[in-house]
Parts: C-alpha cells; structure tokens; sequence
C-alpha cells in the first residue's frame, strides 16, 4: 500500500509542478513543465486571463514555463487563482483547442 501512495505522489509532482501564493505580494506563481503541458495552451490561458489578471511569464517554451498571476482586483481569490489557471489550461488542451 505504501508503494502505491509514494508513486501517486510522483505523478502528482510530475503533472502539477510547483503552486506557491504569496500573500504579501498578492500574487500566484505558477511552474509549467512543457512535456505535459502545451506551450499554445498555456500561452492561450494567460491571453485569456489577462483581463482578470496581471500575467509574467518567463521559461523555454521547450522545458519550463514560470508564470506569475497578480490579481487586478481584491475581489479575486488568491487561493484558488492557481487551480483555475491550472484547470483552464487543462481544459483547452483536452478540448483540443490547443
């Protein structure tokens, strides 16, 4: 039983790579590794989040993508910011528009 939790967490590293919020600078900081998601899509979720959004990205669109979320307005919600970014992305890519 334990293997099965150690290698559920792997996988779980691997798709979703790191997540922080930092509350003081009231900003998400999103890490995408490319060989799992799509450069356009993550590209295509930024676009659309501009306007929500203030969007820094930085990385090789072959390896790493870094992509920092800073919020226009306190009524957005930092701690979920992050998952629906993620969310989103993984939506246009299994709709496969991207």
């Amino acid at each position: 039983m334990a293997k099965i939790r150690k290698r559920t967490k792997v996988i779980h590293a691997m798709t979703m790579n790191k997540l922080i919020i930092d509350k003081k600078k009231n900003e998400v900081k999103l890490n995408f590794d490319t060989r799992f998601y799509g450069f356009a899509a993550i590209l295509a979720a930024s676009k659309d989040f501009t306007e929500s959004c203030w969007i820094f990205m930085d990385g090789d669109k072959n390896d790493q993508i870094s992509v920092n979320l800073k919020p226009k307005s306190k009524e957005i919600d930092i701690n979920n910011l992050g998952y629906d970014f993620y969310n989103y992305v993984l939506g246009l890519m299994q709709n496969a528009i991207y």
